[in-house]
């Protein structure tokens, strides 16, 4: 991923010295995004590599993206986020800077098409493989759960390279319930829709407001605030939310009666990645 980002960077500069572009470009947007989003087929690749398992089935326990379940998530996930979002810019505040029609539109045009890629890359490379991983170092079930959300959600907020607690705390949070939400639901799309609506949306906001994104980006100490706590609390009652829809069933770990072709669920790849670790 960072060696993809850092060849795309330099392509994006490039570009933009040819064209006479400064400031924050739509090159700039897709180098930021697109390496991001090859974690997909990247993750799918490793996880078929190196333990032998489906590359689907790093999606859901059914080896499909469910639509049903994408779609009841954005009926909650949609308007609860695009609150925090507002609210949260406007009480941070952001940097104004000049931005070019062409230069809005274009970010725009980006935003739309590879921001929920990239935001799903995450979700298959961290809540995903990465989860999967860790989880497959330990031999019992609950050391095996705690070990792949603490690995998982940690390597989320160093790779963000935040020095403010405010955020770092924000990260770990976001990482892991969405890996607890993966866990509970049998797969990645309650974390694809919070990921890719609060990237999504974040973007868009900042682009009504003409905002620098460098500036809103600052990630150093004194960028975060108590403000945080308002996605920290909705990201923790989402939790709840799946925990007690699920509190029945208890974890997704098979598709329902009748679905399937009979390609190994997430369980027994998870099973299988225990196996070949150890």
């Amino acid at each position: 991923m960072f060696g993809l980002t850092f060849g795309a960077v330099q392509i994006a500069f490039r570009i933009d010295g040819a064209l006479d572009l400064s400031g924050y470009t739509a090159s700039i947007h897709v180098a930021a995004m697109l390496p991001i989003a090859m974690l997909i087929p990247w993750s799918m690749l490793i996880q078929r590599w190196l333990y032998g398992v489906r590359a689907a089935s790093l999606t859901s326990v059914s080896n499909v993206l469910r639509t049903a379940v994408v779609g009841r998530a954005m009926l909650v996930v949609v308007p609860l986020w695009a609150v925090n979002l507002v609210v949260s810019t406007l009480v941070l505040g952001t940097t104004a800077t000049t931005w070019s029609t062409v230069g809005l539109a274009s970010v725009f045009l980006v935003t739309l098409l590879l921001t929920p890629l990239q935001a799903a890359g995450e979700e298959y490379g961290f809540r995903g493989l990465v989860f999967r991983v860790a989880a497959s170092w330990a031999r019992g079930p609950r050391t095996a759960l705690l070990l792949g959300i603490a690995v998982s959600s940690v390597l989320f907020a160093v790779v963000h390279f935040s020095t403010d607690p405010w955020v770092n705390l924000y990260y770990v949070v976001f990482a892991s319930t969405l890996a607890i939400i993966t866990w509970r639901s049998g797969g990645l799309e309650i974390g694809i829709v919070v990921h890719a609506v609060n990237n999504t949306i974040g973007f868009l906001v900042l682009l009504v407001l003409h905002a620098d994104f460098t500036a809103a980006h600052d990630r150093s100490d004194g960028a975060g605030s108590v403000i945080m706590l308002l996605p920290i609390a909705l990201h923790i009652a989402l939790t709840v939310w799946v925990w007690w829809q699920t509190r029945s069933s208890g974890p997704v770990l098979t598709p329902p009666r009748g679905e399937g072709d009979g390609a190994p669920s997430a369980s027994s790849a998870v099973a299988t990645c225990v196996r070949a670790a150890g």
